[in-house]
């Protein structure tokens, strides 16, 4: 494997990871505010969600140009 494959290779899965991370993390909120049921939990659910969502989006866009540039550069 070529040393821009392997970049690329490394690109893709941590892109994957941090999105797994972060949707993790906004399910983990969302059920404990779930759990209390409160209007501050229910905020808080609503503010993570809102800062979740573009950065998901950029960690997605990562991901499949990651996905894409790995099938460019992959030889085997």
């Amino acid at each position: 494997m070529t040393r821009a494959a392997r970049a690329v290779r490394w690109a893709a899965v941590a892109s994957v990871g941090a999105l797994c991370l972060l949707v993790a993390g906004v399910g983990a909120v969302a059920m404990v505010a779930e759990y209390n049921a409160t209007w501050d939990w229910y905020f808080l659910m609503e503010r993570a969600v809102a800062f979740a969502t573009p950065a998901a989006m950029w960690l997605l866009a990562a991901v499949l140009v990651g996905l894409v540039g790995l099938t460019v550069v992959a030889r085997d």
